[in-house]
Order: C-alpha cells, then sequence, then structure tokens
C-alpha cells in the first residue's frame, strides 16, 4: 500500500534517462497529463497512456504509486491499468518504439 505525500527512491534509476517533474517528482510526460487533468474526482480520471509513461531511456517505464511522484491521486486502479497498458504495448512490439524509427 502506498502512501502520498512523498517521492518514491529513485536510486534504482538514477543513472538512466528519467525526466522527472521538479515539482511533483513524477515522470515529466505523466506528471503534464496529470496536471493538466487536475481537479475533479479522483476516481473518474482517465488513463493516460503508455505515451505519458515514456521516459527518454528505451523501454524503461516507471509504474504504480511511483509514476505519481507527490502526486494524491494515484489509485491502485491506476497502477493496474498502468501494467495491463504496458503488457500490451510489449504484445505489440511496434507501440514500444520510440517515435520516428
Amino acid at each position: 500500500m502506498a502512501l502520498t505525500g512523498y517521492t518514491g527512491d529513485a536510486s534504482l534509476y538514477r543513472q538512466l534517462q528519467v525526466h522527472e517533474c521538479y515539482a511533483t517528482g513524477a515522470p515529466m510526460n505523466l506528471s503534464a497529463a496529470l496536471l493538466k487533468s487536475a481537479g475533479g474526482d479522483c476516481l473518474a480520471q482517465p488513463s493516460a497512456g503508455i505515451e505519458a509513461l515514456r521516459n527518454p531511456e528505451p523501454h524503461f517505464f516507471i509504474l504504480g504509486a511511483k509514476s505519481y511522484g507527490r502526486l494524491s491521486t494515484f489509485l491502485l486502479r491506476t497502477g493496474y491499468q498502468q501494467i495491463d497498458q504496458l503488457a500490451a504495448a510489449y504484445a505489440d512490439e511496434s507501440v514500444l518504439l520510440p517515435a520516428g524509427t
């Protein structure tokens, strides 16, 4: 179970190319998508999709509570959806290729 108001331990991927938002501690693409849709009911938030989970480091994704950084809208359901989206993307490998390849 994850609590909010903290950032996860990034020491595991400190040497990788991960672009984190300075305000939330979440990966930049996901943080931007979440901050755009801020407010309202966290139960009604749409899934951000695989592109929002993508990092500059190839084939490296941050999932679960750590992907939300300090944002308090993370739900376990969201983490399960992220895992399902990534598994589906690996089933269709063309989705995982960086844009422009």
